[in-house]
């Protein structure tokens, strides 16, 4: 109980100092024309490109944390979901501190990301309806946190599209520059409120599996 008030608390906590880092880019956009590099949404190892990168950590060394102790659940999940996840998670983190998708533009980096989320339920589902069963106020915050990430992500290229028709046209040059700022906003805002509600979820479930008894093994 006193963890789980720990983490929400932690949680809002975070989620108020993203949108803080998000109005703090946009006015500074606004009245300056540029963010300063310790501050850019969308620059190279500045605060929320550390901030997404120690979330995607976090996650992976808790998957870790619930493969080392998966015995302790009732019904212990497979080695496959929790190491699928880490290895998922520690990419994610090791992409966003190095850009490392900007290599691969032959390839749509997004759908690599998407096919990679969409394969791991189904080799794992087995696992994953248990945790339904058992722990649906996780899954469920972490389902909220992916539709969260993809909403920011898919949005603002929604945006994307609308900006280049409006190029297209008459619009001023200043009112590009600032719906641009206003899609990167989103996109990255997107994802780190999704990220930080994963983080949540994730959490919340692996310290439920902490505080479970040891289960020693049989013995006749």
């Amino acid at each position: 109980m006193y963890t789980q008030k720990f983490l929400l608390r932690a949680a809002i906590a975070l989620v108020g100092f993203e949108l803080g880092l998000a109005l703090a880019y946009l006015a500074m956009i606004y009245l300056r024309g540029e963010a300063v590099p310790l501050l850019d949404l969308n620059g190279l190892r500045s605060l929320p490109s550390w901030l997404q990168a120690a979330h995607l950590l976090a996650m992976g060394g808790l998957c870790l944390v619930l493969l080392k102790f998966r015995q302790r659940m009732s019904r212990p999940v497979s080695w496959f979901l929790p190491s699928a996840l880490a290895v998922l998670c520690l990419y994610g983190a090791l992409d966003e501190l190095t850009k490392l998708h900007l290599v691969l533009n032959q390839f749509d980096w997004k759908l690599i990301y998407l096919g990679l989320l969409v394969a791991i339920p189904i080799l794992g589902w087995r696992d994953l309806v248990w945790i339904w069963q058992y722990h649906r106020a996780s899954v469920l915050w972490v389902l909220v946190g992916i539709g969260v990430f993809l909403l920011g992500g898919f949005g603002a290229e929604a945006m994307k599209g609308a900006i280049a028709t409006e190029l297209a046209t008459h619009s001023s040059a200043r009112g590009l520059f600032l719906g641009e700022h206003l899609r990167i906003t989103v996109e990255e805002s997107g994802e780190l409120l999704g990220e930080t509600v994963i983080l949540y979820g994730i959490a919340g479930f692996v310290g439920q599996v902490l505080q479970m008894p040891l289960r020693l093994p049989y013995r006749p």
